[in-house]
């Protein structure tokens, strides 16, 4: 069950999304760029419905899941109750036959020191506690493996309200700007948005040189050469190939190194 609990988290985390997208649009008149990119319009009809269709399919999905979820759980309770119930009849019959032989000796005169105490469990308590705490355990797992999609729902609500503001001020702005400072708004537009590329790069590539992920056009370059080992050693074959990789390495770091003075560079030139 844990991958159906792990899909039912991430799709109620981003059922969670666009019901804030839903929201903001009915009562704030604003569409998240989000959903502007998927439709290419800021029509309310062509929005509300495209939001409300994405809504409808996330919660058919979660209803579904559940639907599962509760089927497995009969199956799991069932599984432990007929458990339970032979684990506690070969223990009465144990029971029975050891009373039965201690009785028998006790009449032909002989004594024994053991005692034997039978707490009797009801069986369906027992299943129900198991299956509670296990499906807790499974939540509680999923849940912490999951706190990085529950970053990014969160993250995206709160951009979609950064952006519906930011929109608003332009659209207060273009109502009493003059046309001299529309036309410098206009100038400083494109500049800003190259400005915001380059600083994304730059923090993409210094996060790529932590993580040692360099892009594709770095990482796919590689040197490698079969050797005709039926001439050269093996020892002296497993030396060349060493000297590969090590090729390899330096190459990548020094690529990854002038990749990112390059990005710094560009970003400074803006900044």
């Amino acid at each position: 069950t844990t991958p159906i609990y792990d899909e039912w988290v991430r799709n109620n985390y981003e059922l969670q999304v666009w019901q804030a997208y839903l929201k903001m649009g009915n009562e704030n008149r604003h569409w998240a760029k989000e959903v502007v990119q998927r439709t290419k319009r800021r029509d309310d009809l062509i929005n509300s419905r495209f939001v409300q269709k994405k809504i409808n399919y996330l919660t058919t999905v979660i209803a579904q899941a559940n639907a599962t979820v509760t089927d497995l759980q009969i199956q799991l309770g069932t599984y432990w109750t007929l458990t339970v119930a032979q684990s506690t009849a070969q223990t009465n019959a144990q029971t029975t036959a050891e009373l039965t032989t201690q009785l028998m000796l006790d009449r032909m005169g002989q004594t024994t020191a053991q005692t034997t105490d039978q707490t009797v469990q009801n069986p369906n308590l027992t299943t129900a506690t198991n299956r509670d705490r296990l499906e807790k355990s499974i939540l509680r797992y999923i849940q912490h493996c999951t706190q990085h999609v529950k970053r990014i729902a969160e993250n995206r609500i709160q951009l979609a309200k950064a952006q519906m503001e930011e929109f608003k001020a332009l659209e207060d702005f273009q109502q009493i700007a003059s046309p001299l400072q529309w036309n410098i708004h206009s100038m400083l537009k494109p500049k800003m948005k190259l400005w915001l590329t380059k600083s994304k790069n730059l923090q993409i590539a210094t996060k790529r040189v932590e993580y040692d992920l360099p892009p594709k056009f770095i990482g796919n370059t590689q040197l490698a050469f079969k050797i005709d080992e039926s001439i050269i050693s093996q020892e002296e074959a497993q030396n060349l190939y060493d000297q590969m990789r090590q090729v390899t390495k330096d190459y990548r770091l020094c690529a990854m190194t002038l990749y990112v003075q390059t990005c710094t560079r560009e970003y400074e030139l803006l900044t």
